[in-house]
């Protein structure tokens, strides 16, 4: 079977194949885009199709790149809605960041739109529901989009419904990973306040919305231009044409355009956040609306309420409220254009430069996300917020392994002692009132960093007054360092005041099963005195020299056969001084012709290394019954044990996968003195089958091998 052409992906074990990756079987190439490349998968534990997106080589070598794609998975794993695509898993396969998301049918909606193809209105609302009500899921996650184009929308079949694709510009407050005067999204998609880089919110998804449903109804772009300092300046300047002049000059086919459709896209394109729908979930209501006004049999006369107890827009007049009106003076022609020119350059500048980037990715952080404005006569400050308390973390994960999610459960108290006071009351209206942030450091020194995006609180989401209610925070620990942490809980305003705050700890332990043993050194049994070897149980017969090791535990007629693999290491080989041992992994690789269900190996050290001075060369010298094995392995020194999981041969000659560490195994190392010792492999589980490993007669670099760390 031919190796893998893709050099993430390990060789095919199947016809129909064109490589693995970990426990998926890799089928096709779904597409490449300029961050990764997506596969059709089946994952073989779970037996399910998956869309496997892979990072390229080339971008993965820089951290902020590496660091942006997991931000990604991040981002739409932490939505689960039916119009959101759910991410399954997100892991590394060496050392390239990958994720699993389910397998969609159909296709992206730029697809159906090419040939300036325009859409009825009942499939225009219904496309607008849809991703108003994923981005109202995105955004209670306090994740905002950045980049809602026809590419980005899929289109489900046979059910037609959408799901929101690639939140990879996604962010939540501050992306630092962004440049600072970069512009993000995609050129003829970005709102005003992008175009100008300022602050951004929820609004800006539903601006990129607006463009997205204008397209579908007129099959154009509302304002497009040849040029990138043209397209900004248009995006910034120029007021949206008319949907009647677009359609006029079209050769397509005449598709009317109701007033109540024409008046909420016109909305949602206004320059100023402000002036748009307040959110995606009033948005939603906003298209229940429409889609009523629009069923009725006169559309003339019927009007939008934006939002109730708002001033009305505009857009609620008859009008788009970035079309001049024929007694009014044109708006745009209050801007000198050869005066922005300069400003929308610069802008340019930092568009240009970062379209040119592979992974879209530099070091320098954006500005903070501005948060939406409040009422101007209950503006939201530290001292009206001041009655949230946040208590005492009730449950936490007080130790993890690196890679795994902490996870803490922190108590907020609402303490106004009347409604005068109570924060609940006070901003009733208000959509966001206030975030929670979690801080992390190293106990030993440092600076706080944010491992996870910050969650947002409307006036609703608050405790009633006198009353407790309780928040889960969860992050994953990938990128932090064995050692103890602070972890540090902050209850901030929308303006980054701090009212309240609690504190607790967490240990990360180093995660040596999937560590890349950075600063360990590789001793194999083919190095000085080093061998390998397995004994049966049911024949006397002598060692033998394979390319294979292999274990069993069979029972056969009242009576159990076994094999038992014996492991010497020359630790006088060694550089490092096992007295000053701070780590070891004993570290195997699957062979072909292998078990493939669950099996616990345990380890076990012999405690006289005196009987065991073995001499491969001489296969008589050591038998099953000359052997510790015949006399009880459990008398030795227990040094760990591991499960192995080779479903459809998913570990086969990956080197090292198996691994056994634990302070057993320390302890065991530090006592031999730098001299040479043996380790006996045996399977606790039944099987029928022996489960085979890599020997030094087989392959040099996968045979079994112990991997040392001295203490720093």
């Amino acid at each position: 079977m031919p190796d893998s052409s893709h050099p993430l992906l390990d060789p095919p074990q199947r016809e129909g194949e064109i490589g693995r990756l970990g426990p998926y079987r890799v089928l096709g190439v779904l597409g490449k885009g300029g961050m990764g490349e997506v596969f059709r998968a089946e994952d073989t534990r779970l037996k399910r199709s998956v869309a496997l997106k892979v990072m390229k080589e080339k971008v993965a070598t820089t951290s902020n790149a590496r660091q942006r794609f997991i931000d990604e998975a991040r981002s739409m794993a932490a939505v689960h809605h039916d119009n959101v695509a759910t991410i399954f898993e997100v892991g590394i396969h060496r050392k390239m960041p990958f994720l699993a998301m389910e397998m969609l049918k159909g296709e992206p909606l730029d697809k159906r739109m090419k040939g300036r193809r325009r859409f009825d209105t009942e499939t225009v609302l219904k496309i607008a529901k849809e991703v108003a009500l994923g981005l109202e899921a995105a955004h209670a996650q306090g994740i905002i989009h950045r980049d809602i184009k026809p590419a980005n929308i899929w289109l489900e079949e046979p059910s037609g419904r959408a799901k929101i694709l690639d939140f990879g510009l996604a962010i939540a407050g501050a992306d630092q990973l962004s440049p600072r005067n970069s512009v993000i999204g995609s050129p003829g998609y970005l709102s005003p306040e992008q175009a100008r880089n300022e602050p951004i919110d929820d609004r800006t998804d539903l601006y990129g919305l607006g463009v997205v449903l204008y397209q579908m109804c007129t099959g154009r772009l509302p304002l497009a231009s040849s040029s990138m300092s043209g397209q900004l300046i248009k995006i910034i300047c120029h007021p949206i044409p008319t949907m009647e002049t677009i359609v006029a000059s079209s050769d397509a086919p005449h598709l009317e355009v109701p007033q109540p459709l024409q008046q909420m896209i016109y909305g949602m394109l206004s320059k100023e956040p402000r002036d748009r729908p307040s959110s995606a979930k009033a948005l939603s209501k906003l298209v229940d609306q429409v889609a009523e006004q629009c069923r009725s049999e006169s559309h003339a006369a019927l009007q939008i309420v934006t939002e109730p107890g708002r001033e009305k827009s505009s857009a609620v007049k008859g009008k788009s409220p970035s079309i001049p009106s024929e007694d009014e003076p044109d708006s745009s022609s209050k801007w000198t254009l050869v005066g922005i020119a300069s400003a929308v350059l610069l802008l340019v500048v930092g568009l240009v430069t970062w379209l040119a980037m592979p992974d879209r990715v530099a070091s320098n952080p954006v500005v903070q996300t501005a948060k939406r404005p409040v009422q101007k006569s209950q503006p939201i400050n530290i001292i009206a917020m001041r009655s949230m308390k946040l208590l005492p973390v009730s449950a936490a994960s007080s130790e993890v392994t690196s890679g795994d999610a902490a996870r803490f459960k922190i108590p907020i108290a609402n303490e106004a002692g009347d409604a005068s006071v109570d924060p609940k009351t006070i901003y009733a209206s208000t959509g966001y009132v206030g975030k929670l942030v979690t801080k992390i450091k190293r106990k030993s020194g440092g600076s706080f960093t944010s491992p996870t995006f910050p969650k947002r609180f409307s006036a609703k989401q608050l405790p009633d007054r006198g009353q407790t209610d309780e928040i889960e925070v969860q992050f994953l620990t990938s990128n932090l360092t064995a050692g103890e942490y602070d972890v540090r809980f902050e209850f901030q305003t929308p303006g980054n005041q701090k009212f309240s705050e609690i504190s607790s700890g967490l240990t990360v332990k180093e995660n040596l099963a999937h560590s890349d043993l950075l600063g360990f050194e590789i001793l194999r049994t083919h190095v000085g005195e080093g061998a390998d070897t397995y004994l049966h149980s049911d024949w006397n017969s002598p060692m033998e020299s394979k390319r294979e090791i292999e274990l069993l535990r069979k029972g056969m007629d009242g009576y159990t056969k076994e094999e038992h693999a014996y492991l010497r290491f020359d630790l006088s080989k060694s550089k490092v001084d096992v007295a000053k041992l701070d780590r070891a992994i004993l570290m195997l690789t699957v062979s072909g012709e292998s078990n493939t269900s669950n099996v616990v190996v345990q380890a076990y050290g012999i405690k006289n290394p005196e009987r065991m001075n073995w001499d491969p060369s001489d296969p008589g010298s050591f038998t099953w019954e000359n052997s510790p094995s015949a006399m009880g392995i459990t008398n030795e020194v227990f040094l760990g044990q591991v499960t192995i999981h080779n479903h459809d041969e998913t570990l086969k000659y990956q080197d090292d996968q198996v691994r056994i560490y634990s302070e057993a195994l320390d302890d065991f190392l530090r006592a031999s003195q730098g001299n040479p010792v043996t380790v006996v492999l045996v399977s606790e589980t039944w099987i029928d089958k022996p489960i085979r490993f890599r020997s030094k007669d087989g392959k040099l670099d996968q045979a079994p091998a112990l991997a040392l760390r001295a203490k720093p």
